[in-house]
């Protein structure tokens, strides 16, 4: 094997490894999620912990939901393959949403974890 040939077998083998990330790291972290209270965490305690929601709704009865996302996208080899990309799905790619539902007063109400099956959930 030349060693260009190895040189342009590693470049790809790295492109294809790689994964690009975007949104809230810290709801993957199930200690961190455990420690968002029902009752008793605050809108001030959930900003401290996960920073200010990409989106916010609103409830009928003064509720604010703050609303996290974080995506992690796995590139598979199809994807470099223009013609095979077109009737493949991309599978590679993992979304994980915590919806934080608060009270008028600003106290956590109820908590909705959104996760890919078979990954761990948050303790607590």
């Amino acid at each position: 094997m030349t060693a260009r040939l190895k040189l342009l077998t590693l470049a790809v083998l790295l492109v294809i490894s790689a994964c690009v990330s975007a949104g809230t790291r810290a709801i993957t972290d199930a200690g961190v999620v455990s420690q968002i209270e029902v009752g008793k965490s605050t809108q001030a305690d959930v900003t401290a912990l996960l920073g200010y929601p990409v989106t916010a709704s609103y409830g009928g009865q003064g509720e604010e939901t703050w609303h996290y996302t974080y995506i992690t996208t796995y590139p598979k080899p199809t994807e470099f393959v223009p013609v095979v990309k077109g009737f493949t799905p991309n599978l590679g790619e993992t979304t994980r949403e915590l919806a934080v539902t608060f009270t008028p007063d600003g106290t956590v109400k109820s908590l909705g974890l959104n996760q890919p099956p078979g990954s761990p959930g948050p303790s607590g």
